[in-house]
């Protein structure tokens, strides 16, 4: 028996998830009828969008040759978010419901369409979420996750309906939510940068490295045919023959993996591309940086 909340209780030997917690909390807390949705971090981790945080030589990088904005202090954003990440929060959408227990938090829904969520339960549509949290989350994650959002054909844990979000329902949400709130003025801007499509948030943090530093902007996750197979390339100028691979960490850690990486990266040399393997160290690292970013200005002209 464990306690989900003050009055409530569930039967089950294994500790509850924070997604389970969040799901039962939205049809039990207040009732079955009180209409509320999950919203917040677990909202957008049901949906596998990449909410987190991000390492503090990102701002320095992708700030430059941008006019400054007033930021959320790093600490406090991080702080921020790892609160976030502890407690329930959920919306209510017809009747106004309160609660003052630890660990729950509880608003106004903005109206946008709710989601079906796993075991019956409902989730608030991403882009509210995503603008309530769009003061502690930094800017290029939240460009990751409409980066995502356009990409992805989603199924959500415990549904089988599958789920995709087009850019027309996408902006037409946009211009419902309140205009002149921080964190939606804060999500259009990451809406300008966003693209598909793009199915990593280290390709989403190419991509913007790329464009603060003033070079063209590539072809995502462009096909390329090759000895009769055909290839995806993260990052491309087809014009030039010239892309870029981001290997994160299963390349390292699985051999098969790794080899078919290799021999793949042969044909497509043998073919007359110019591809650069990039890891997160290449990203993070500013001599390491420069030296692709560099080589793309010679080869790009």
């Amino acid at each position: 028996m464990q306690r989900l909340a003050r009055g409530l209780w569930v039967l089950q030997d294994q500790p509850l998830t924070d997604v389970e917690r969040a799901v039962l909390l939205q049809k039990h807390l207040c009732g079955p009828q009180a209409g509320l949705v999950v919203s917040g971090v677990r909202g957008l981790e049901l949906l596998r969008l990449p909410v987190g945080g991000t390492e503090p030589w990102v701002l320095g990088v992708l700030s430059r040759g941008r006019q400054p904005r007033k930021q959320v202090a790093p600490r406090s954003a991080a702080d921020g978010l790892v609160a976030a990440q502890q407690r329930v929060e959920l919306l209510w959408t017809d009747h106004r419901v309160q609660s003052q227990q630890e660990g729950i938090r509880i608003a106004k829904s903005h109206g946008l369409p709710d989601l079906e969520g796993p075991w019956g339960s409902r989730i608030a549509h991403p882009l509210e979420s995503l603008a309530r949290l769009a003061l502690i989350l930094p800017p290029w994650r939240i460009t990751a996750c409409l980066d995502a959002l356009l990409s992805t054909r989603f199924c959500v844990l415990g549904t089988s309906q599958p789920l995709t979000f087009s850019r027309g329902h996408l902006e037409e949400c946009l211009q419902s939510l309140p205009p002149h709130a921080r964190g939606v003025i804060r999500l259009h801007r990451a809406w300008r940068d966003a693209r598909s499509p793009c199915w990593s948030p280290a390709e989403t943090l190419a991509r913007l490295v790329i464009d603060r530093h003033g070079l063209p902007e590539p072809a995502l996750n462009h096909a390329v045919d090759v000895a009769g197979r055909t290839f995806i390339l993260d990052l491309a100028w087809p014009g030039a023959r010239v892309a870029l691979e981001y290997n994160g960490a299963v390349h390292a850690q699985e051999i098969g993996q790794y080899r078919d990486e290799m021999y793949r990266l042969s044909l497509l040399r043998d073919a007359g591309w110019d591809v650069t393997v990039l890891t997160w160290d290449d990203l993070r690292n500013p001599a390491r940086r420069e030296t692709w970013l560099a080589r793309l200005r010679r080869t790009l002209g």
